[in-house]
């Protein structure tokens, strides 16, 4: 088993050896002596994980101790496998939760229909698909949605529907959009890079299908309460409560630029726009003491008003321990632990910390989970920051955040942001990409901290064009003047 040595496994054997009568000798696959006595007489028992050999007991007891150790072996076989489906499934589950949490915010079957073909193409080999319906009026099917080459419905998706049950066949894949014990329609993928689909592909493709099918049909009840419920003054009574929840969320989060007009050695600027009226980004910066400038931006996961009170608590905590001019990794874990300690959801916050040492120019960080920065060099060079990070705040107790640190020379910055920029979408589900925002910030390097925000969200607009935007865009610009 590739990493693991027999030697780790002897720690529960060395306290059997003492108890049991004539020599035990164990050795590894290349002869060393790892416990008991070199000259141990008797029957010899191999220790294999598969065909692997790890090692061999020598000695009157060889059996039995051979036995155990096999037993050993094959309990931490386990708990790696264990380990490993554990991590690939908590990746598969933060996909489908992004998923639902974009479907959730989406009021048009299209739409729903179009992001969800977007992800599944993500996280499923397909050079195209197809979300296709069944009119209520007539039975028949039609397409609301396609991605890539799309697919045309066939006697196998009638199949499909007929038996409810997700299936594949030859190049295609297919899946039932059930909603309330009713099906809605099914969700079409194609492939034709030779790879076969699989029995994972089925099963997650008909994850994908039940959050689809549940968001088209709250699609429909949403647009079927809209029209029933066109009342002028509850729709303007609704939008003052969402501009004061939105007014709340902002005065939150630093407004006022410059912020420090009497300092010369840095200049530094922010923005946040939420996707809804309200949010789950936040940033902040503040002065530890004269020397020292921290800035902070961060993502809580999910979007409205929950997501916005958990920013809150997360901002403070922040803040509060950062004010005591403690390091940034340090921050970080008391924060988590907090998070922790106090859960009352399922929430979670990526974060980027960093501390500027305004007079030399020295940057430590720490990130917790969040998209690494930019450093944007005089010269226009960008170049991403080293890993120093852990996992996000308020998921796991964890308490060993790492920390990292970079050096700003005048005339250098750093550009912070939070995914919802490199992740905008066009009307044609294409992202920004982090590569397109580091060409616009090469060519911004001598801008204003202000004036590169404007210039890259201005790329973003032109790029999103007339899409809505489907995530909260927040970015945090600080760079030392001298």
């Amino acid at each position: 088993m590739a990493g693991l040595k027999l030697k780790s496994l002897l720690g529960p054997v060395r306290l059997l050896l003492e108890t049991l009568p004539g020599g035990i000798a164990i050795h590894d696959a290349s002869g060393n002596l790892l416990l008991g006595t070199a000259s141990a007489a008797g029957q010899t028992t191999p220790i294999y994980f598969g065909e692997t050999l790890l090692g061999s007991v020598s000695g009157d007891a060889a059996a039995a101790v051979g036995d155990l150790i096999n037993h050993l072996v094959a309990a931490e076989s386990g708990r790696r496998a264990l380990a490993s489906e554990v991590l690939h499934l908590y990746r598969e589950v933060h996909l489908i939760d992004q998923l639902s949490e974009q479907l959730t915010a989406l009021l048009d079957p299209a739409a729903v229909g179009r992001s969800a073909l977007g992800q599944a193409q993500r996280l499923i080999s397909a050079t195209g698909g197809s979300i296709i319906l069944r009119d209520a009026t007539d039975n028949s099917l039609r397409i609301v949605a396609t991605h890539g080459e799309g697919a045309e419905p066939s006697a196998f998706v009638e199949a499909v529907l007929e038996r409810g049950i997700a299936e594949i066949r030859d190049d295609f894949l297919c899946a039932p959009l059930r909603a309330k014990q009713h099906t809605v329609g099914a969700i079409l993928l194609t492939n034709n890079s030779g790879r076969p689909y699989t029995a994972a592909d089925l099963k997650l493709l008909n994850t994908i299908a039940l959050q689809t099918a549940a968001a088209i049909e709250n699609s429909t009840l949403a647009a079927e309460m809209v029209d029933a419920a066109r009342d002028r003054e509850q729709l303007a009574a609704i939008h003052r409560e969402l501009e004061t929840a939105r007014t709340i969320q902002h005065s939150l989060v630093p407004r006022v630029f410059p912020p420090f007009p009497d300092r010369h050695d840095f200049d530094l600027h922010a923005q946040m726009t939420s996707a809804r009226a309200v949010g789950g980004d936040f940033f902040d910066f503040f002065l530890i003491d004269q020397d020292h400038l921290g800035v902070v931006v961060g993502d809580v996961s999910g979007k409205g008003t929950a997501s916005a009170l958990f920013m809150a608590v997360t901002r403070t905590h922040i803040k509060t321990n950062a004010l005591r001019g403690i390091s940034p990794s340090a921050c970080l874990i008391e924060v988590n632990q907090a998070l922790v300690a106090d859960k009352a959801s399922s929430m979670f916050a990526t974060c980027f910390y960093g501390i500027l040492n305004t007079r030399t120019g020295q940057l430590e960080f720490c990130n917790a989970g969040h998209n690494p920065p930019y450093l944007v060099r005089a010269s226009g060079a960008v170049e991403i920051m080293p890993e120093a990070s852990g996992p996000p705040l308020g998921m796991f107790p964890f308490k060993d955040y790492s920390g990292g640190v970079a050096q700003l020379n005048p005339g250098d910055g750093l550009f912070l942001f939070t995914d919802g920029v490199s992740e905008a979408n066009n009307c044609d589900l294409d992202d920004f990409t982090d590569e397109r925002l580091v060409a616009v910030l090469g060519a911004s390097a001598s801008l204003s901290a202000r004036a590169l925000i404007e210039h890259v969200y201005s790329e973003i607009l032109a790029f999103t064009a007339e899409a809505p935007q489907s995530d909260d865009i927040t970015m945090l610009s600080v760079r030392r003047t001298r």
